[in-house]
């Protein structure tokens, strides 16, 4: 269980809690029905939207073989409409029963091309094909903003997360510990049913004592676990001020890494004791030999050429475990973050990280067939062990969080915090000694590599500070 805050404007805040349910085998089916029946539609969508776009691209191709250039031939290529949520639903409608085609044998009864779709509440298909206007639209919106955005893809089976979002998903009346996902009204649909929950949902039902309105909900599979995530529109809460301990305790520099998870600049208070390095867990190297081994066996028990949901039950049981270790790798990582990124908002009232650009740091060195890389097994492991701490995450998780404990947060320039002493400011590579060891060639001053970097950290965000309170404030003038 947990929440996530997101500011929409000055106004309202949506908080997203996230609860753990517990169905019975026969809601199983029925979830997964419904998630199934997502993909199918946001895949129909992709299909009729895909085809659009290649019209327009088969234009604009074709005046790029007559002499113009790529971009004459993209703003002159003949327009094209893409058809957006509500067309597609049209479409839909039209062609959903449609029959398969072909004659039919004595009894058969006719067979239809979407048969997915019945029994399946219809806000399902809607919220999928609005998943799809999404996903063009940030596609279309990144290639104009000059981004590289990759294509968006079509979802396979086994290849995607089981989910849907709906609206008609309540707390159920009488108490907290059950939840009640709405159903059709029309002969033949799925009735509304009542899903038990794993732990109680107290956090939910006191945000929607205070005002909270529950906007969508979505329900998805981890592992062999499903969550259905809240998001609730709430008042914005007032502004929080930092506590005296905070304020006591002032910035904290952090430096984040792959062998030490986290050294900070000041001592961070974990469980009973003061540490300064927050060691790494390295959850996915732990769960990495059992891992390995179902995955081979999942390799030599699948057929080549058969469908995932035709292959072997010795195959499905090989996939549910490799499902079942990934989503307990991802839990114990979401745990450790979250116990990093609360010490450090609830103890300090200024908090310093660096701009780490992870999408370069963790950039494939395999090369090209020309130019083919060095070093590629090694680079792969350390980008392997970059993603398994999760910088993005661990920053993500500190904007969010900061606001709600009054907590100021910097981001600073990474370049040559690792090699600056923090005592005499002297910048010098050879002063990393070993990968622990930092001895400045200019003073002599040693100090353990990670702590001195997040004390330079934690300097450079006191300096930016400082600018930002000596820089003169403009006048507000009439327009």
């Amino acid at each position: 269980m947990g929440a996530k805050l997101r500011f929409m404007d000055k106004s309202t805040v949506t908080v997203v809690v996230r609860l753990p349910l517990d169905p019975t085998p026969e809601q199983v089916e029925i979830l997964l029905r419904y998630a199934n029946a997502a993909r199918c539609c946001f895949n129909f969508a992709y299909g009729i939207k895909a085809a659009a776009q290649q019209r327009w691209a088969n234009g604009r191709d074709l005046l790029v073989r007559q002499g113009q250039t790529p971009e004459e031939a993209a703003a002159n290529a003949p327009a094209v409409a893409i058809p957006g949520q509500f067309d597609i639903q049209k479409i839909f409608l039209a062609v959903r029963e449609q029959p398969l085609p072909g004659p039919l044998l004595p009894g058969q009864e006719p067979r239809f091309f979407y048969a997915w779709w019945k029994g399946v509440h219809a806000m399902v298909c809607q919220q999928a094909f609005r998943d799809a206007d999404k996903a063009f639209g940030n596609w279309l919106s990144a290639s104009k903003r000059g981004m590289q955005v990759g294509y968006p893809r079509p979802k396979r089976r086994g290849h995607c997360r089981d989910s849907f979002r709906m609206f008609s998903v309540k707390l159920a009346p009488g108490g907290l510990r059950h939840v009640r996902i709405g159903g059709e009204q029309a002969k033949g649909g799925q009735k509304t049913f009542v899903v038990r929950l794993h732990r109680t949902a107290r956090p939910l039902a006191r945000l929607l004592e205070r005002g909270g309105v529950t906007k969508s909900v979505t329900v998805a599979r981890e592992g062999h676990r499903w969550f259905a995530s809240f998001n609730v529109r709430m008042p914005a809460p007032a502004p929080v001020a930092p506590s005296r301990r905070q304020q006591s305790a002032g910035t904290i520099g952090v430096d984040l890494g792959v062998k030490v998870l986290a050294a900070t600049s000041d001592p961070l208070l974990i469980g009973l004791g003061k540490v300064q390095q927050f060691a790494n867990p390295r959850h996915l190297d732990r769960a990495q030999r059992s891992l390995k081994r179902w995955q081979r066996r999942m390799s030599r028990r699948h057929v080549k050429g058969v469908a995932a949901w035709e292959q072997s039950q010795g195959w499905h049981e090989a996939r549910d475990h490799v499902v079942r270790l990934q989503a307990l790798v991802a839990a114990r990582r979401a745990s450790t973050q979250h116990l990093l990124t609360k010490r450090l908002v609830t103890q300090f009232a200024h908090v310093a990280i660096e701009d780490l650009r992870v999408k370069n740091m963790t950039r494939s060195a395999k090369g090209t067939l020309d130019t083919p890389g060095r070093g590629v097994r090694a680079k792969s492991g350390l980008n392997r062990a970059v993603l398994d701490v999760g910088f993005g995450e661990i920053r993500r998780q500190l904007e969010y969080k900061a606001p709600l404990h009054g907590v100021r947060l910097s981001v600073v320039n990474p370049a040559y915090t690792s090699q600056t002493c923090h005592r005499c400011g002297h910048v010098d590579a050879k002063s990393r000694r070993t990968r622990d060891l930092f001895t400045c060639t200019s003073c002599g001053h040693s100090t353990h590599a990670d702590i001195g970097t997040a004390i330079n950290i934690k300097h450079r965000a006191l300096e930016a500070l400082e600018q930002e309170a000596d820089r003169p404030q403009l006048p507000n003038t009439p327009e």
